[in-house]
């Protein structure tokens, strides 16, 4: 009874698999996986390039905060040195003030013309702190702009960013439903193929992005000349033949590496040979 239980309770998927090992080849199994996986990474990128244009759009505002921010904190410091070259050139109008009031008191000419020269002297230094505080103004205000600038291209940026954020959950939901499906459907695949086999499918697929394998073509039967359709390499009739005497060995692509496999045609036209 137990026994009994457990065979009901097995999934469709093992049941599935079950099936497509009895009933297929090892090659057949690659090229059933084969076709699963390019319809799978197809509607991946699909999805894989709406998320890049959301990640370009946040890369591009993360820039854009820091450069404002970076602009802010200038202004900032621009506005802290105005008020500085103010507070001094006060501190000096001041100073020349109470000069005035002691030149008027001075008692020698020796003390008038000391009092004098320093007058002179700060009015010469308050023209010079006059004009840095014009220029950190100017400054301040040229930062401002900037900064206003960055504001608006912030603001588009941000609207860019919601339209492609929108496309994106709009592609998920159109194909998130289809994405599962033939994901079960690849990994039903990959379960009934040998672990060895899969790792190298697996490897090819992620090093030519889904083109795991390739089909040789046959340039001239009488003459023996057979090419890989991926890279075009000739292919030896050796590893031709091996295909077609043997349904359980992998064979791949001297150059390449690519898993080949026979068209059912050809594959049929040598085998009576």
């Amino acid at each position: 009874m137990l026994a009994l239980w457990r065979t009901r309770q097995r999934s469709a998927g093992d049941r599935m698999a079950d099936h497509w090992n009895a009933a297929m080849s090892l090659m057949e199994q690659l090229l059933k996986l084969h076709r699963v996986d390019g319809q799978l990474r197809g509607l991946r990128t699909r999805l894989d390039a709406a998320q890049r244009q959301v990640t370009a759009q946040d890369r591009s505002i993360g820039a854009l905060r820091v450069q404002r921010q970076e602009l802010e904190g200038q202004r900032k410091q621009a506005q802290a040195r105005t008020v500085n070259l103010e507070v001094e050139a006060k501190a000096m109008e001041e100073r020349v003030e109470r000069l005035r009031s002691d030149l008027n008191a001075s008692q020698t000419q020796k003390q008038y013309a000391a009092i004098l020269s320093e007058v002179n002297g700060l009015k010469n230094k308050r023209t010079e702190v006059d004009e840095k505080a014009l220029a950190e103004m100017e400054r301040t205000e040229k930062l401002a702009t900037e900064i206003a600038n960055l504001d608006e291209a912030l603001a588009e940026r941000e609207k860019v960013r919601q339209i492609a954020e929108k496309e994106l959950a709009e592609r998920e939901a159109e194909i998130s439903e289809r994405l599962a499906e033939l994901q079960r459907e690849r990994d039903v695949a990959a379960s009934v193929i040998p672990e060895q086999a899969i790792a190298l499918f697996n490897r090819m697929a992620d090093r030519y992005e889904g083109e795991a394998m390739a089909q040789i073509e046959e340039i001239d039967r009488r003459s023996r000349d057979y090419s890989c359709s991926a890279c075009n390499m000739q292919i030896p009739f050796e590893s031709v033949s091996r295909l077609t005497s043997s349904s359980a060995e992998v064979v791949q692509c001297g150059v390449c590496q690519r898993i080949l496999y026979l068209q059912e045609e050809v594959r049929g036209a040598l085998a009576k040979k």
